[in-house]
């Protein structure tokens, strides 16, 4: 029991949520300790495994949070850079247009670099719908045709995907709103991320209270239209189902990881959950503990 005590106290705190434990944040780890060694649902190796397993995906938590934290400021700037650019170039042709002047050499200096190629890469790592927002915003900031979008995408995109587009009929691999529509559907993210999406986004603080309402309202809505939820009755299960999975032990979760993200009827949920216990009382019943 020793080993609770090495163990980090955040990990401790998982650990004791996962048994479904009632404690405070100001517990000290030897309260801690004493609380998950009481549980009616200790077994000492079965909590080694867990620890081990929190601990590791904890750890995995911070090198991504690092990274996502990294490559989050370098867009940033990209971002800002890009944005200034982009809006002095829309303040100079507004400026041309309102005082009707012509685009010559004479009366326009020419930029150092041509507004069109100022547009990014998609990064593929990112939500495919988010890519495409951004493009149709610079799209329309610098006045780009929209007949020539698809023209422009295509040389941001990976050359496997540009070859997808250009599989398509002759009178759609032109059409944006087609090609639009191709790639929601070829690279849209799965309900089970959007799911974690919205329940771990953070608000940024660069960003307002409505940018935030509209972020967690996209990834609710890839969540639940994904899975095709359309009425209340199931959008009741698929919540049900999610808190049954919540508190579900580790055990529980390492057994049906395969096929964790698909069950979402609390229904079948249960029933798994309790042919699972069942077996495991027949082959170690002197170490098997109920779950609450």
């Amino acid at each position: 029991m020793a080993f609770l005590l090495a163990r980090r106290k955040e990990d401790l705190m998982t650990l004791a949520a996962d048994l479904d434990l009632t404690f405070e944040a100001s517990f000290t780890k030897l309260k801690l300790k004493e609380l998950i060694v009481k549980s009616p649902d200790y077994v000492e190796d079965d909590v080694k495994k867990m620890l081990d397993g929190i601990a590791e995906e904890r750890t995995k938590g911070e090198e991504k949070a690092e990274k996502e934290k990294m490559r989050k400021e370098e867009k940033e700037e990209r971002m800002q850079k890009e944005e200034r650019e982009y809006e002095l170039e829309k303040l100079r042709i507004q400026a041309q247009r309102i005082a009707n002047i012509p685009n010559s050499g004479e009366n326009v200096q020419t930029p150092n670099k041509p507004i069109h190629e100022t547009f990014h890469k998609f990064n593929m790592q990112e939500d495919i719908s988010l890519n495409l927002t951004l493009f149709e915003r610079h799209a329309e900031l610098t006045f780009l045709p929209k007949k020539d979008w698809v023209q422009k995408l295509i040389g941001l995109i990976p050359i496997e995907i540009a070859n997808l587009i250009a599989r398509e009929p002759s009178d759609k691999c032109n059409d944006y709103d087609h090609v639009k529509d191709l790639l929601l559907q070829r690279f849209k993210l799965s309900p089970e991320k959007f799911r974690q999406l919205f329940l771990f986004h953070q608000k940024d603080d660069e960003k307002t209270w409505q940018d935030f309402q509209h972020e967690l309202q996209t990834y609710f809505d890839g969540w639940t239209l994904g899975l095709k939820v359309n009425t209340y009755d199931q959008l009741r299960e698929l919540i049900i189902a999610d808190q049954m999975k919540k508190k579900a032990p580790y055990d529980l979760r390492e057994h049906f990881l395969d096929e964790w993200s698909t069950i979402n009827s609390p229904i079948e949920l249960a029933k798994k959950f309790e042919d699972y216990e069942d077996v495991r009382r027949t082959i170690k019943p002197k170490q098997f503990k109920s779950f609450a």
